[in-house]
């Protein structure tokens, strides 16, 4: 395959002080350095943070929203509620999963865009969060992940869920059927919030009934859950 020199950059991935970076050229183009590069829809940092890319998306998600408020402004609720959940919610949690805006600087960001949202379908009055019909923004992030996982276990995805997680030994009050998950192992706060990390502990705080339902019934089953317990 002919790669163009001109299209293509370079990126170490590290969290090292002072990075090395070698020269590196195609047909004799030296590739220019880059500290953020958009894969399948995600901004990749070089240290594996995802600051650039909540920031990327947020913007993305406030400029669909302010499109969405002037152009429906004597919708009814319903309308609104459905211009945010086709147009406005993919931008802020498409592939969460994958990535996760796991610092609370973050998930604030998710968040106050969301609440902008709410006002926008509800006016200056907006409901309870248990009357709104939605997702708090960590609720949807335990939700993604869950149903991802799901999904692996089924054998829905390509990607094998359970490389690294182990199954733990059982403790004296621990249901047989549904043995404990082990966390991969992970020293640093920034290896605690990938994706096999995390959702070990979502997983082994869900009920047996969820664990054990099909593929097509999780979703609806996890949304009551998540909405309940975050």
């Amino acid at each position: 395959m002919q790669l163009n020199a001109k299209k293509c950059v370079a990126m170490d991935i590290s969290r090292a002080r002072q990075l090395w970076t070698p020269q590196y050229t195609i047909g004799g183009n030296a590739l220019d350095y880059v500290c953020t590069q958009r894969l399948l829809g995600v901004h990749i940092s070089r240290d594996l943070r995802w600051n650039h890319h909540v920031d990327v998306q947020r913007k993305k998600a406030a400029r669909t929203l302010g499109f969405a408020a002037r152009n429906l402004r004597g919708c009814t609720q319903r309308v609104k509620r459905m211009a945010y959940l086709t147009l406005v919610k993919p931008k802020l949690f498409f592939g969460t999963p994958a990535w996760h805006p796991w610092t609370k600087a973050n998930i604030g960001k998710l968040a106050r865009t969301q609440n902008r949202a709410l006002h926008f379908i509800h006016g200056r009055h907006v409901p309870p969060l248990e009357k709104q019909n939605m997702l708090s923004v960590p609720a949807q992030l335990v939700y993604n992940d869950l149903l991802f996982f799901k999904k692996s276990l089924c054998g829905l995805t390509d990607y094998d869920a359970m490389a690294r997680i182990t199954e733990g030994r059982v403790h004296r009050g621990d249901d047989p059927l549904h043995p404990r998950l082990q966390h991969p192992p992970a020293r640093t706060e920034l290896g605690q919030s990938v994706f096999d990390f995390r959702v070990v502990g979502f997983w082994n705080a869900a009920p047996p009934a969820l664990k054990d339902c099909s593929a097509a019934q999780f979703p609806l089953k996890c949304k009551a859950y998540v909405s309940a317990c975050f």
